[in-house]
């Protein structure tokens, strides 16, 4: 703690800018998890369905489960003035809104990967102005005086960086997540699709 502490005023936002990562590190985690998003009950439902027929059922399933993926299959079983091809268009629409509600709170780690290296830099330069300035005062010949700038310039760096990275590795794990999440909703819907225009 004494350690941190040496690292000056910057180490306080640092230190919320790592709490704020982990807190949106933790609620990705949970609520991104694969079945939390595409529910086997709906994917089932999906290999179940036999033609036109059954659209009714697929509604009431999916009112009964909200979520991002019978979002998606809501949109691909309604709009029946819509020919196939506008469809296939309204699904990756669809597919597009859900990307944007899932990735939602990663702009805060991709904001703080990128804002903490910068805080780790800002109390670097902080830490060599006050070695410069305990060098004009007392020389150089006492090297206990400045050590304490060099040692703060120092630490917010390696806090910065500690920060940064995993941010920056959650992120970029998250968003390809998302991603794969949204092609393997919108192949299932595609399947259905391809059932409801089978002729």
């Amino acid at each position: 703690m004494e350690w941190l502490a040496g690292g000056g005023p910057i180490m306080i936002p640092l230190f919320i800018c790592s709490v704020l990562a982990l807190a949106v590190i933790l609620e990705r985690a949970i609520n991104i998890r694969r079945n939390h998003i595409i529910r086997p009950e709906l994917v089932d439902l999906i290999d179940a369905i036999k033609g036109p027929r059954d659209v009714k059922i697929i509604l009431a399933r999916c009112n009964a489960i909200k979520g991002p993926f019978s979002n998606i299959i809501e949109r691909a079983v309604s709009n029946n003035h819509l020919s196939r091809e506008e469809k296939v268009l309204d699904i990756q629409a669809a597919g597009r809104q859900e990307a944007r509600r899932l990735e939602r709170m990663l702009i805060i780690l991709e904001i703080i990967a990128v804002v903490s290296p910068l805080l780790g830099l800002l109390g670097t330069v902080l830490g060599m102005s006050q070695v410069f300035d305990v060098i004009s005062e007392v020389g150089l010949g006492q090297t206990k005086a400045f050590s304490g700038g060099i040692a703060q310039a120092l630490r917010t760096t390696i806090i910065g960086l500690s920060v940064a990275i995993p941010s920056l590795i959650a992120y970029s794990s998250f968003d390809r997540k998302v991603d794969n999440l949204i092609l393997e909703m919108e192949k299932y819907s595609m399947l259905l699709l391809n059932k409801l225009f089978s002729k």
